[in-house]
């Protein structure tokens, strides 16, 4: 729900003041019971998830893994909701074998982002429950408090990762074979639960000080504004970019046709998981179109290899993995490629229409002056490249080869999906300028600058009869 700040008249911020926070003993001891039960609530619930996916998965394949064999692969899919690394060692491809005897063999990090996005949002209301209840008059205290979810969630992968050993074969799918590895004590399953969890818990915390952080001070209020600006963009930018596949797909009944004849033909057992992880994937999707809509592209780099598969001056026309030719590396691996049409200049709308709703988000949310829209529009685009780089590295695949492979050198590390650095900028320049405008669009019936303390009781009145009819006035 949008929040408005009080339709008064816009005075002077200059004497506001926080106010003085929490004791340090108080931020260090407090919460803690609260925070850790939430974390281990989160945990619980995305470690149950896993398992509900692999047993629904297992119970459509016929024939089944053992039940033992799903509960190692539920877990394994924990750590796909964290991009934790997860041993791969690929024997066959479509029936010819690869790799020799010991097979093709990478750790291969992958965040289903739409389990991610339910950490957060877990996470978020568990960092939130802390600081409210802790609480604390300072903002830096609030997260503080936040945080304080991250121990109890992201210190059972890694102890489980230490105590358990898992090695299980993929499951039976027509095109490869091989087996699935949890590495003993990697810290990618500490870490990346970790920061996943500082940050959420974090901006729990925050969220739960919104009210000190708008009412003491203004530039804690324009703060809130920026957030949440270039939040909107981001989660815009996502929605955007899934509804233009869905108006591409039905444009092209074709192409659509030959997608849900794959994912449900032969062998038919994998329909329903075929269908589960690509809804676990919808927002890695968003990213791997929406970077492209911004001018960027999708490729493959690392290893001493580079190369685009995706963008507006490259989009693949056919792809093909086939048996024929292959070497004892790799499959061999076919695409046809050619110059996206010009219809589809029409997903720059993406980030264009993204950006400015963004930016006058930011303007109508917390700005009382002009200036202070254009800014915070302007402002919000940092935020919205921060999110758009840290979610295009989610939505990658990150692989490192313990096998030489189609050229790229054994120990190397390879990136498959958006290139997290020019998207980064990019983002940085549709949100900067695309926010700005939607910051002044936001913010045209605004003042101009504050009204003094000192102005007179007339024209204080009258700004806030006219800041009272609708639209008139921050909202």
């Amino acid at each position: 729900m949008n929040e408005t700040p009080a339709q008064t008249p816009v005075r002077s911020e200059v004497n506001a003041r926080p106010v003085r926070g929490s004791s340090r003993i108080a931020i260090l001891t407090q919460g803690w019971g609260t925070g850790l039960a939430r974390g281990a609530l989160a945990f619980v619930a995305m470690a149950a998830l896993g398992q509900v996916v692999a047993f629904a998965a297992n119970l459509a394949r016929s024939p089944g893994e053992s039940a033992a064999t799903a509960a190692k692969l539920g877990w394994l899919y924990f750590g796909w909701f964290h991009h934790a690394a997860v041993t791969t060692r690929v024997t066959s491809v479509e029936g010819v074998r690869v790799g020799g005897e010991a097979g093709l063999t990478a750790n291969v990090g992958l965040a289903m982002m739409l389990g991610t996005f339910l950490a957060i949002a877990i996470l978020y209301k568990g960092g939130r429950a802390v600081a409210d209840g802790a609480g604390g008059s300072g903002v830096v205290a609030r997260v503080l408090h936040g945080m304080k979810v991250a121990p109890a969630y992201a210190i059972p992968p890694f102890l489980v990762s230490r105590l358990v050993t898992i090695d299980i074969p993929i499951p039976h799918n027509g095109l490869v074979a091989g087996s699935l590895q949890m590495p003993s004590g990697s810290l990618s399953w500490f870490m990346l639960p970790l920061l996943i969890a500082v940050a959420a818990g974090a901006a729990g915390g925050l969220r739960s000080g919104r009210y000190e952080l708008v009412s003491h001070d203004p530039r804690g209020r324009r703060a809130s504004g920026v957030m949440a600006g270039g939040l909107r963009m981001f989660v815009l930018g996502l929605v955007f970019s899934f509804g233009g596949l869905l108006v591409l797909a039905a444009i092209r009944p074709g192409a659509t046709t030959t997608y849900f004849e794959t994912v449900s033909g032969p062998p038919s057992d994998q329909t329903i998981m075929n269908i589960a992880h690509h809804v676990l994937l919808l927002p890695n999707q968003s990213m791997w179109v929406l970077v492209p809509a911004m001018g960027g592209c999708d490729g493959l780099s690392g290893g001493g290899v580079s190369a685009t598969f995706l963008c507006y001056s490259k989009v693949p026309t056919t792809v093909s993995v086939t048996p024929e030719g292959l070497n004892s590396d790799m499959p061999a691996v076919q695409a046809d490629f050619a110059k996206a049409p010009s219809s589809y200049l029409l997903f720059l709308l993406v980030p264009a229409v993204s950006v400015v709703l963004g930016g006058r988000y930011a303007a109508r949310k917390r700005a009382r002056l002009k200036w202070e829209a254009i800014a915070m529009g302007a402002a919000s685009g940092v935020v919205f490249a921060v999110l758009v780089a840290l979610g295009s590295w989610l939505a990658s695949i990150s692989a490192g080869l313990s096998s030489p492979t189609g050229g790229i050198p054994a120990n190397s590390s390879v990136l498959i999906g958006p290139a997290v650095g020019m998207a980064g900028l990019l983002a940085l320049a549709w949100g900067v300028v695309g926010g700005a405008l939607g910051g002044w669009l936001g913010g045209r019936e605004f003042p101009a600058r504050a009204i003094p303390l000192s102005a007179p009781s007339s024209l204080l009145t009258r700004w806030g009869a006219d800041a009272a009819q609708p639209g008139s006035g921050p909202g």
